[in-house]
């Protein structure tokens, strides 16, 4: 995520919903969801690599093999909701005893077991609906970027660094990127 970088999906803030419910168009944010958090800066990255055929006999390539569907969204998780975020990354978070507020428990994952169970529905929601896309995905795996940090420190605003593996659901939905109100939950 250089700077500059024109791979870039969507450049507006927003606010990022888990659990969707109810039609964007028509109905009130959080749209049956809960708030989980904001952020400045979301990416959109295809992570599959199209494959070049080269003809030996031509020298050059005679097809391209289409790559596979992995999308991967990510972003600064800003000011997040404590029950949202225990929501999204199951099994990591747990209230505190003392504050009821949300705090960071190393899961107890077991290498090779399925992550199924931690999907949800996410909606990116920019602060400007009228000119901003939105995104919609079906069914995300939520974890930690890679090499993601989150520094204790004075200065840079505190928050986590979010990663979303975009699954299909059963109706065959990857996700979906454009005006809110144009994109369905079904």
């Amino acid at each position: 995520m250089a700077a500059g970088d024109v791979a870039r999906v969507i450049r507006a803030p927003g606010r990022i919903v888990i659990g969707p419910t109810t039609a964007f168009a028509t109905t009130a944010y959080p749209y049956g969801g809960t708030e989980i958090g904001k952020s400045n800066l979301c990416v959109l990255q295809p992570a599959g690599t199209p494959f070049r055929v080269e003809s030996e006999a031509l020298g050059e390539a005679t097809d391209i093999l289409e790559p596979n569907n992995r999308y991967v969204f990510s972003c600064f998780l800003r000011g997040w909701d404590d029950d949202g975020v225990q929501q999204m990354l199951a099994g990591g978070y747990n209230a505190g005893a003392t504050t009821q507020h949300a705090f960071f428990d190393v899961p107890q994952n077991v290498p090779g077991a399925s992550s199924i169970g931690r999907a949800v529905i996410l909606a990116y929601v920019p602060d400007d609906l009228i000119h901003s896309d939105g995104a919609l995905i079906y069914r995300g795996i939520p974890d930690w970027s890679e090499g993601a940090e989150i520094a204790f420190q004075r200065g840079p605003e505190f928050g986590i660094p979010l990663s979303v593996d975009c699954l299909r659901d059963g109706n065959g939905n990857l996700l979906r990127v454009g005006r809110l109100a144009d994109l369905s939950l079904t």
